[in-house]
């Protein structure tokens, strides 16, 4: 994954890691225009829009004088399963005739009538109308026989009816068959549509690659030409329902490039630029896909750095993440997006409370068991999905449903994607009485129901909290209760949404949940996701929620591969696992009592039902500062870190901090270790002081600077720097700006203040390995066998 240098909060209601570039919620339209309000929403999963034509529909009436007078010009929409007639300026609704139900299609003449000859009929057993008047409701199926009329203004009626006429006949024929007819029309379509180069923004731009994709949006996959130039990566859609003719990404605006799985396959590339727009886009092989993928990051104009999975739990150790940033973080490399709601990035529940006037954060009773899946919060519950998996013959599971599925996503964000949810489930809302209604009433189900286990979304944590407003005033009916569903009812400890939200989130970072979020990852990205570990932790799925459990590639049977699609499709899909050993605990503020008096610091603290701790707690820190004690009485046994007497929050099984007696004394001037911190993970190449001796500034090859506050024991700031490791380091006056060397060649200016890297600048011909500063003179050395002196004022 290529990350641009992010800058991190402690509490954050967006994805700051995103910076301008990465969305963090399901980006879709709130409304519908009533001028043009077909998409592909309105199609089945999986059927194809071909193109659409201007033509006018003739409703039925008495009289053809008063069919003509209440005709409704609009767009006939030709598609794979279906026709469709979008009336334009008209408040009438959106009609969809499925092929299934046309009992025929034919030309339509009349002798002696003022409705022209390029005319045709369509008999059908039911027609559906949608979005009458702009208006998002359940769609309506009008189960009666219908004659209906249309009239094309442009083209040739011949053409038109032989293209319906070809996919109202396919619906007689076997799947496979029917899938094979429907390819080779699709497949003769595209190798007639070329790229038209006059979209291109520079004439001078070089074609690198040009291929055939799809471009992926929430249960909708558009299919187009894709073109990668020297400059810009371009999307041409084959029909004309996108927004823009073409989509135009300009590779200098890059900041992520990811691979991603598409439908268990890995055949997905998600782009994101700063400002937006971003893509994701779906190729026909992995092979495909990594050749775009690698043919991208060659180009010059791409200027990605790359930040490591160990980089960012290593920030959420050490507290310059917050914990919902760092689940964002992992969501995102574990192939979840916003794009794919099949995917869509997946949230803890935290709050086990939703019944009490306020909400204690300090009562562990507050929260939800984190060591635990949903499903297994319920002992009793738990019981009967035990027994179950005990008696399944073939491939076991514990439960049938997921934590996170496109129903489960549409299930809280009715009010704010409707139109998404009325797709997913052929043109209804659920009944009302299933409906997300009530926080308290949700949380309950999913600990007691047997076919509801399911985790929350990040729009949880996200001020104001919209998603629970019914803004678009939606009809979703009347429960048993008498009460008619609108705005989503909050607990009694939550003034309203905005207010509900802010205290999800305060929850979701405080101590107690800092302290056991490890826990949770486990079982979502780590360990505990699959195999014996998920077994003995009650955490298996479906297998055909599980990465590598199917390859589609190899599924040949065309009813099989349709049932495997549908089960991923509806029935959800697990991250990508992330870890593979425990993943490390967060460390956590401790007060320290001393014989020299009380420091504050950071100390790694393991829950007592943690079933173990990491290793590599003790490699987050690594560099020893030491005081120098002018002593008279002899050596001094002990430390400040030796004296320790009390360490709140800390546990038996915490890593202990590594102390040692005293060294010896060189020219009269004894040194006591004060505390060894590890906080590089390789090598440390430089180690100063700041002008006040209060800081200490080090670099490393593992490319990291590290700015430490000595009196308080406090990691200030934590940058990757460079690409290559870092050598050497100056401070200059004030101690707010510092100048680092690396491997690469480069100097760069860092600065304190803003936590950010401000300039680079070629130094030498090869590595710089030291840098000096004083009275505004810069001195720099290399392995080039030089010695560089420059004058800054």
């Amino acid at each position: 994954v290529g990350w641009a240098e992010p800058e991190f909060s402690n509490m954050s209601s967006s994805f700051s890691v995103s910076g301008e570039w990465l969305p963090t919620s399901l980006q879709i339209s709130g409304s519908v225009s009533s001028s043009e309000r077909f998409s592909l929403l309105l199609l089945e999963f999986g059927e194809i829009y071909f193109e659409d034509f201007s033509a006018i529909y003739y409703p039925n009436a008495a009289t053809e004088e008063e069919s003509i007078e209440r005709k409704q010009r609009g767009r006939l929409k030709i598609c794979s399963q279906s026709i469709l007639f979008d009336p334009l300026d008209s408040p009438a609704p959106v009609l969809k005739i499925a092929y299934r139900d046309c009992k025929k299609v034919h030309l339509w003449k009349k002798e002696s009538s003022k409705i022209g000859d390029n005319s045709f009929t369509v008999v059908a057993s039911q027609v559906t109308e949608m979005l009458e008047g702009g208006v998002i409701s359940p769609y309506k199926f009008i189960k009666e026989e219908r004659r209906l009329l249309f009239s094309l203004n442009y083209g040739s009626i011949e053409r038109v009816l032989k293209q319906i006429s070809t996919f109202n006949n396919a619906k007689l024929l076997p799947r496979a068959d029917r899938n094979s007819l429907i390819n080779s029309i699709v497949q003769a379509r595209r190798s007639e549509v070329s790229f038209n180069t006059s979209w291109l923004e520079d004439l001078y731009e070089e074609c690198v690659l040009e291929t055939v994709g799809e471009k992926v949006t929430p249960l909708v996959s558009n299919p187009g030409r894709i073109m990668l130039t020297s400059s810009r990566l371009y999307y041409q859609p084959f029909n004309n329902v996108e927004v823009d003719p073409v989509v135009k990404l300009r590779l200098s605006d890059l900041r992520h490039v990811v691979k991603r799985r598409y439908m268990l396959r890995h055949v997905g590339i998600e782009l994101f630029c700063k400002g937006g727009p971003n893509m994701f886009v779906v190729l026909s092989s992995s092979q495909e896909r990594n050749e775009l993928y690698e043919k991208i990051l060659r180009q010059p104009n791409v200027q990605l750095h790359h930040f490591e999975l160990e980089d960012m739990t290593f920030k959420w150790q050490t507290r310059e993440l917050s914990n919902y940033d760092y689940l964002m973080y992992l969501n995102f490399v574990s192939d979840r997006s916003f794009n794919d709601i099949m995917q869509y990035p997946v949230m803890p529940w935290i709050v086990a409370d939703y019944t009490s006037q306020t909400l204690d954060l300090q009562d562990p009773s507050t929260f939800r068991d984190l060591s635990k899946p949903v499903g297994a919060l319920n002992e009793e519950r738990l019981a009967f999905f035990q027994e179950r998996c005990e008696q399944m013959s073939g491939k076991r599971f514990l439960y049938g449903t997921h934590y996170s599925a496109p129903g489960y996503v549409l299930y809280y964000l009715a009010r704010q994607a409707p139109v998404y949810l009325l797709c997913l489930q052929n043109g209804k809302f659920d009944q009302p009485n299933r409906l997300f209604h009530c926080i308290a009433n949700t949380w309950k189900n999913v600990k007691t129901d047997h076919a509801d286990v399911k985790e929350l979304i990040p729009e949880f944590y996200q001020p104001p909290g919209d998603f629970l407003l019914n803004v678009m005033g939606l009809d979703f009916g009347v429960r048993t209760d008498g009460v008619r569903v609108s705005d989503v009812v909050v607990p009694p400890w939550a003034n309203d949404a905005n207010d509900f939200t802010k205290k999800c989130l305060e929850a979701l970072e405080c101590d107690y949940v800092s302290e056991r979020l490890n826990q949770w990852i486990d079982l979502i990205f780590g360990y505990k996701q699959q195999g014996r570990e998920a077994l003995k932790a009650n955490n298996l799925f479906h297998y055909l929620t599980y990465e590598g459990s199917v390859n589609l590639d190899y599924v040949h049977d065309p009813e099989a591969l349709a049932a495997i699609e549908l089960q991923i499709k509806e029935f959800g899909q697990t991250p990508r696992q992330l870890f593979n050993s425990p993943h490390p605990v967060r460390l956590v503020r401790t007060v320290t009592k001393t014989t020299g008096g009380s420091t504050q610091g950071l100390a790694t603290t393991v829950d007592n039902n943690s079933s173990s701790s990491s290793s590599k707690d003790q490699d987050l820190l690594d560099w020893v500062y030491v005081s120098p004690q002018e002593s008279q009485d002899g050596p001094q046994h002990g430390s400040a870190a030796a004296g320790l007497e009390e360490k709140e929050h800390l546990s038996e099984e915490a890593p202990k901090r590594k102390h040692s007696k005293e060294e010896g004394a060189q020219q009269g001037i004894r040194l006591k270790l004060e505390d060894t911190i590890r906080i590089h993970r390789d090598a440390i190449s430089a180690v100063k002081f700041s002008q006040d001796g209060r800081i200490v500034f080090s670099t490393s090859q593992d490319k990291t600077l590290k700015v430490h506050m000595l009196e308080d024991k406090e990691l200030l700031r934590s940058a990757t720097v460079s690409n290559l490791p870092l050598s050497s380091l100056a401070v200059l006056p004030g101690s707010k700006v510092v100048l680092v060397g690396s491997w690469d060649n480069n100097m760069y200016t860092y600065s304190v203040e803003y936590g950010a890297v401000t300039n680079s600048h070629y130094a030498h011909d090869s590595s710089v390995t030291s840098l000096c500063w004083r009275e505004n003179t810069l001195a720099t050395g290399s392995w080039d066998s030089t010695v560089k002196a420059s004058d800054t004022t």
